[in-house]
């Protein structure tokens, strides 16, 4: 039964300090009760983004009760916004306050993606009694050290200024239009300033990064600017990962695109819940993964078409992401089981979705070895070998697609990587022509065995699919700060311990997280691995001097030597599926 809606503004909340919030109400136009399906955002709960991941009129008039509030501080809800911090507690009030309204079942349920996603797990873990299931998209939250702030030892420089001066910027400067318009004018200018210096990617070349916060609005200076300097064992670090460090007794829905910049993150989350219902605490968690970035589920854009059913309007059975939602709820709100697919993945090289109970495991894993000649291999060769280049900081390697969130003329998404691959600092190593399908699904790593002339560097490695006629299409990626590579030992782990410098011409061994794909490479195409020292302004720059790119603007060229061969098996290792 379809419902007209009735939509109410300013919908006011009153949190257990005084602080009031105020929420966009859609709710059926008829009698009765019907279950809250709930958000909280810090980027205006009417911002048209959030209807197009769910429509909260057509939701609401399938028989629920949706809520979109605007967190403590941002756009229509008092108090100040301070990242994270108060989420916990102002989830757990809303939600109680949301199962008392006169036309709610008293079930609650939230959705939403990003920082929807992290409002949704520390609410969860505050344990409202009226929260019936969550399901967080693209969600960060576990992965401060391994993506989410910092990688490999790295500081995800273009994500934090992206997200400082276009998500949560604007609407700080706006506020201060109410109380000291000057100031805010002021802001606006300097805003302006950094908008056209971004679009001209201009703005990323700066050193020391500390001089970004010269002449800045407020709050980019101060946390985001501020921020790029923290150690990799700061106190914030920590408060990024209690988003999710913890499992959650209620049923789960998870959703990720394999070129957003969290869907490590997104899927150890999904494995975290995956080994709490296997201990009987929680239901099953369901998962869906589509070929999408962080703000883009049309599965468009890039250099690759992945056909329709990649769009989230369309999956794979003609429903779109707010239908997938609402019929998950209507069960998990109902104390029933989902009719639909545990896990949903869309396969890229196929296109097409494949179904799961659960994550599928590897049936083996393909190593595939670097060679000299540039060439991949099942084996590494008998005799050593070596393939050298220079980094040079001041003419770092750019950032072209991939798993990221960047402002300016930074795409993010499968593109074509001719322009890196042309370069004398980037290292390319390609396999044969496959003569049958190869799918790999999971998590990719590298080891990396490479010495330089430097004190210290970046080593960056990079999978990608070579099509039949020759286009070479970036999959995956990951980097390692060198005097961190005790930190990161194994892929995808971080542990703490001291950092520690090279001695210029010995020869390491990096161990490299490459994050996680699905695709199958068809026969007529090839695996290749790209090899350089910098992707800019992904990640901050290393000066090969051992300082940091935030305090200090001297840097040297690093001679770097990539070893091969049995005694230095430099390779990739891929998770191949049936």
């Amino acid at each position: 039964m379809k419902h007209d809606v009735l939509i109410e503004n300013d919908v006011e909340a009153t949190m257990r300090d005084g602080v009031v919030l105020r929420s966009t109400v859609y709710r059926p136009n008829a009698r009765g009760r019907f279950p809250v399906l709930l958000t909280r955002t810090p980027y205006g709960r009417d911002l048209s983004v959030n209807s197009g991941y769910l429509n909260p009129t057509t939701v609401a008039a399938g028989g629920f009760v949706v809520i979109m509030q605007d967190v403590r501080g941002r756009f229509g809800s008092e108090g100040e916004f301070v990242p994270s911090e108060n989420e916990g507690p102002d989830g757990y009030d809303t939600v109680q306050w949301a199962a008392e309204l006169p036309y709610s079942t008293g079930a609650v349920g939230m959705w939403g993606r990003s920082y929807f996603a992290e409002t949704q797990w520390r609410a969860a873990q505050e344990k409202p009694p009226a929260l019936r299931g969550i399901a967080p998209g693209i969600s960060a939250g576990g992965n401060a050290r391994s993506g989410g702030l910092v990688r490999g030892g790295a500081v995800e420089f273009g994500a934090r200024l992206g997200w400082g001066h276009l998500s949560a910027g604007p609407a700080e400067i706006a506020k201060l239009s109410r109380t000291d318009p000057a100031r805010a004018e002021r802001e606006w200018e300097a805003w302006a300033r950094i908008d056209r210096a971004m679009s001209e990617d201009a703005y990323f070349d700066a050193l020391p990064l500390r001089d970004l916060a010269d002449d800045a609005p407020a709050f980019f200076a101060s946390p985001i600017v501020e921020s790029l300097g923290f150690p990799i064992d700061h106190p914030s670090r920590d408060l990024w990962d209690s988003a999710s460090d913890r499992s959650v007794d209620l049923p789960t829905l998870h959703i990720g695109g394999w070129y957003d910049i969290f869907v490590n993150s997104t899927l150890d989350q999904y494995f975290g819940q995956l080994a709490h219902s296997d201990s009987g605490a929680a239901p099953a968690p369901y998962l869906i993964v589509g070929p999408w970035s962080h703000t883009n589920f049309s599965g468009l854009g890039g250099s690759v078409v992945f056909g329709s059913p990649a769009n989230q309007a369309v999956l794979d059975s003609g429903q779109d992401l707010s239908s997938v939602h609402a019929q998950w709820y209507a069960a998990v709100l109902g104390d029933e089981e989902p009719d639909l697919p545990r896990v949903r993945i869309f396969v890229m090289g196929e296109n097409r979705w494949r179904t799961y109970d659960r994550f599928p495991e590897p049936t083996r894993t393909a190593d595939l070895f670097l060679a000299p000649g540039g060439t991949l291999a099942a084996e590494a060769e008998q005799t050593e070998g070596r393939v050298d280049y220079d980094y040079d900081p001041a003419d770092p390697v750019p950032t072209v697609g991939g798993a990221t969130m960047m402002p300016g003329t930074c795409a993010p998404g499968a593109l074509e990587q001719s322009r890196v691959e042309s370069r004398d600092d980037v290292l390319v190593f390609t396999g044969e022509v496959l003569t049958e399908p190869l799918t790999v699904i999971g998590r990719v790593s590298a080891t990396l065995f490479a010495s330089s002339s430097a004190v210290d560097t970046d080593f960056v490695v990079r999978l990608c699919r070579v099509t039949a006629d020759g286009t070479s299409i970036t999959l995956t990626d990951g980097m390692v700060r060198a005097r961190y590579r005790d930190s990161y030992r194994t892929p995808g782990a971080y542990t703490s311990a001291e950092p520690s410098l090279l001695e210029p011409g010995e020869v390491y061994e990096y161990a490299i997280d490459l994050w996680s794909t699905a695709v199958t490479f068809q026969p007529g195409e090839r695996i290749r691995v790209q090899v350089t020292s910098s992707n800019h302004p992904r990640w901050d720059r290393n000066l090969n001097t051992g300082e940091s790119a935030y305090e200090s603007d001297e840097f040297v060229v690093a001679h770097q030597s990539v070893h091969t061969g049995a005694r230095y098996p430099s390779r990739v290792s891929l998770p191949v599926v049936r």
